[in-house]
């Protein structure tokens, strides 16, 4: 049950490294979007992969390619994969043309890392199984904001990955630990989570309230001598 920082800030993404568990970091055009226009990160999509290449030791850099046809989408793939192919896992879209790039893509280097995207049904996950995927990738909160039954999604996806050995199901768009918690008990064998549910994960009140009462009897020790 690895866990993914959804994170585009490199400085946030080193911190989290710094405290936190994660087993890589998985990026999309609008996460990259926010860092530029939230947090003033002025770097291209390139010169961002550079950096956590450079400055993380994380074994998994997600990079999502775009593009509205299968050569546009091998294109942007390829100059990620130039960055690092051992470390570069590329998210490419659950779309024909997404399909057609990550199969030409396996053909020319079939070791690369390919996950795919905005999964929405039992239907593309079993798809991006069949094409040999690491990672289907289903929007939990996005699926919920639809009226669906986001849970039940991940759980019937879960089961129809069962028994297999390769294609890994990653849960993204999880608002809160109790989202990360409830696709996790679903089924998820992975989650990405933005740096602040991450944070959230280790904090509990009661926790804080033994941590504090810990704390205030050691002391008392140390005056007591």
């Amino acid at each position: 049950m690895a866990l993914y920082a959804d994170c585009a800030v490199v400085a946030e993404v080193e911190r989290l490294c710094a405290g936190y568990p994660i087993a890589g970091v998985t990026t999309n055009p609008t996460l990259l979007l926010a860092a530029r226009e939230n947090a003033g990160q002025r770097m291209t999509d390139i010169e961002v992969l550079r950096a956590l290449l450079a400055n993380t030791p994380l074994p998994a850099i997600f990079m999502q390619p775009t593009g509205m046809t299968a050569d546009e989408l091998r294109a942007q793939s390829e100059a990620y994969l130039e960055q690092d192919v051992h470390r570069v896992t590329l998210k490419l879209p659950m779309s024909e043309g997404g399909m057609a790039a990550a199969l030409a893509i396996r053909r020319e280097q079939p070791n690369t890392r390919i996950a795919f995207t905005a999964v929405c049904s039992p239907a593309q996950a079993y798809a991006g199984l069949a094409a040999n995927a690491e990672w289907v990738i289903p929007y939990f909160g996005r699926l919920r904001r639809a009226g669906l039954d986001a849970c039940q999604h991940v759980a019937n996806i879960a089961r129809l990955l069962a028994g297999q050995e390769h294609t890994r199901l990653l849960v993204a768009s999880l608002k809160s630990p109790d989202d990360s918690v409830e696709v996790l008990l679903a089924g998820a064998d992975d989650i990405t989570a933005p740096p602040e549910v991450i944070r959230a994960l280790v904090v509990n009140p009661l926790s804080e309230a033994a941590i504090a009462q810990f704390n205030a009897d050691a002391a008392r020790l140390r005056d007591l001598g």
